[in-house]
């Protein structure tokens, strides 16, 4: 399996050294599969996704938690999956910091949503209109990492890699769905359905 992660990375990297090319990965999301996955190195099933991206080349790509720790060194997403797992067992629970901090780092949260949930983070006790702040802010955590939300990165991304050996093909709309992904976490069902009929016409995979 390791074999196999490394030869999958090196395709996307622009270094074909191992040990130089995992240096240009970096974590970019993370989030939980309601449905079973493959991981890149051929592992099934996972459900504790990240997707990492490329510094050098801007390739994208989805490994499971365990292979990002392991074989690529990168410890982000250890405690946001912590959180993912926690929330959705308990939304009355809070948070990790790391969680708190990724979440305002794709900036999903307003400056206050931030400064109010870093001053209750450790209390115990609070009122009623502090909980349900709390709670709202929880349910976005819990959206933003959700199968529904990132399986609309991956079909763009799907599109984007495609486009890379197409090069006749105009990617100005698919880079725009994946703007306003990111700044929204979600599309449109128009924009979805645009998005859908590209995979369809061009029958991408």
């Amino acid at each position: 399996m390791h074999f196999k992660l490394t030869e999958e990375i090196l395709k996307l990297s622009n270094s074909k050294f191992w040990d130089t090319a995992k240096l240009e990965w970096h974590f970019n999301y993370a989030y939980y599969s309601e449905e079973n996955e493959t991981c890149l190195c051929g592992h099934f099933p996972i459900k504790n996704i990240c997707v990492i991206k490329n510094t050098e080349n801007e390739n994208i790509t989805e490994v499971g938690n365990c292979c990002i720790n392991k074989f690529l060194g990168i410890k982000d997403a250890n405690k946001i999956f912590t959180s993912i797992t926690n929330l959705k067992g308990n939304i009355h629970k809070s948070m990790s910091k790391e969680a708190l901090m990724y979440l305002n780092s794709k900036n999903k949260l307003t400056d206050f949503e931030f400064s109010f949930y870093v001053s209750i983070l450790r209390k115990r006790i609070l009122s009623e209109k502090q909980f349900n702040i709390k709670m709202r802010i929880n349910q976005k955590f819990i959206d933003f990492t959700s199968y529904e939300s990132n399986s609309i990165f991956r079909k763009i991304n799907i599109v984007l890699r495609w486009a890379e050996n197409n090069p006749w093909f105009n990617t100005d709309f698919v880079l725009s769905l994946k703007t306003c992904c990111e700044r929204t976490g979600k599309l449109t069902e128009k924009q979805k359905t645009s998005l859908e009929n590209i995979i369809s016409k061009m029958k991408i995979n």
